[in-house]
């Protein structure tokens, strides 16, 4: 039976905790982000934890991040990605994952396939990864998120899952918060809520270190994007929400 996003959002708060070793299977994490700040907001708690575990954790940036801030000439595309590229670098090395870790994609902003050749190419190389470090976890963005990248990044944790029937698909919500309160979504939500007090202050940093998106850096789009002070109120908790995803059919 079809539950609303009010009530999923109020049970995924009162999930049960759990402890990180039950949360994630034996073996490496690979987080798959679609634009640089998702991974800090949705699960930079996680991230760090995993990290101090000394598991091995791979950090995938699948769009480019280019087209946050549109009307600006002081940053045009090119050195906007270069711009978040490094913010996110910036951010990992706080949650404990050096640069060698890291991976962008580097797909179109705002047009991340869902399908098609592109779409397959970027799952090969995430499979690649998940070989790699040996990833028992693919962590994404959550599939009802509303925004098409991060749709489309829920699409190939899922393919990825196919590829690899034993990896366990985990998923985390970033924008799914914003959905009208009457939005039919699926399922009651299932997963847990991992206690992330010990590392805020490096998640907070992490969220910091993002400053084109904050309003800090890019003066001249008043339209470009800014977290808004509600949003980034929501994920400043020392816990995160982390649902299990259901294998498709």
């Amino acid at each position: 039976m079809a539950v609303t996003a009010g009530a999923f959002f109020h049970a995924a708060e009162a999930l049960p905790f759990a402890a990180l070793d039950e949360i994630l299977a034996p073996g490496g994490l690979l987080v798959l982000a679609p634009h640089p700040d998702d991974e800090s907001l949705g699960c930079g708690g996680l991230i760090a934890l995993a990290a101090r575990q000394a598991r091995p954790v791979c950090v995938a940036f699948i769009s480019d991040g280019a087209a946050s801030h549109p009307g600006s000439r002081d940053y045009p595309p090119e050195a906007l990605r270069a711009l978040r590229e490094s913010e996110a670098l910036g951010a990992l090395a706080l949650l404990g994952v050096p640069p060698g870790m890291v991976r962008f994609l580097h797909l179109p902003d705002a047009a991340v396939p869902h399908e098609g050749m592109r779409f397959l190419a970027a799952v090969e190389r995430l499979s690649g990864l998940v070989r790699c470090i040996g990833a028992g976890t693919v962590l994404a963005s959550w599939g009802h998120d509303p925004h098409c990248d991060h749709q489309a990044t829920h699409a190939m944790a899922a393919a990825l899952r196919r590829r690899h029937p034993g990896l366990r698909h985990l998923a985390y919500p970033v924008w799914g918060h914003t959905l009208p309160p009457e939005t039919e979504i699926g399922m009651a939500p299932r997963g847990a809520r991992l206690a992330v007090g010990s590392v805020l202050p490096h998640k907070r940093a992490a969220i910091r270190a993002h400053r084109s998106q904050l309003g800090e850096v890019i003066l001249d789009d008043p339209q470009g994007f800014v977290l808004d002070a509600s949003m980034l109120a929501r994920f400043d908790r020392p816990y995160e929400i982390v649902l299990e995803v259901e294998p498709e059919a």
